[in-house]
């Protein structure tokens, strides 16, 4: 059975960071509901995948890349592709980073 979520092993990474930055710089519960607040809106993406916004980029890589805010977190982005069943998560990021020159490195 195919998970609803895949998460690509950067996708991993930023959500490992953000949580050691968050238990480092507020606190290991502010860490903890990052972490429920992204399963949470991955949750809604899985049952409504056009939801989110599609992330327009001269990048063609990134063609058919969708973004939605962290509910709860707004300046952190959830960057995504739909697929059946579910979605596969690309990366997640503070909204306020170069995100094309991010999301453009290779994986």
């Amino acid at each position: 059975m195919i998970e609803p979520v895949s998460y690509r092993s950067r996708a991993r990474l930023d959500l490992l960071e953000q949580f050691v930055w968050f238990g480092e710089h507020a606190s290991v519960e502010i860490a903890e509901r990052f972490f429920t607040a992204v399963d949470e809106t991955c949750a809604r993406l899985v049952h409504y995948p056009q939801s989110g916004v599609p992330h327009i980029s001269g990048v063609g890589s990134l063609e058919g890349v969708r973004k939605s805010k962290v509910r709860g977190f707004p300046p952190f982005l959830i960057f995504y592709l739909p697929r059946a069943g579910g979605i596969d998560l690309i990366r997640v990021l503070h909204g306020a980073r170069d995100l094309d020159a991010i999301l453009a490195e290779a994986e």
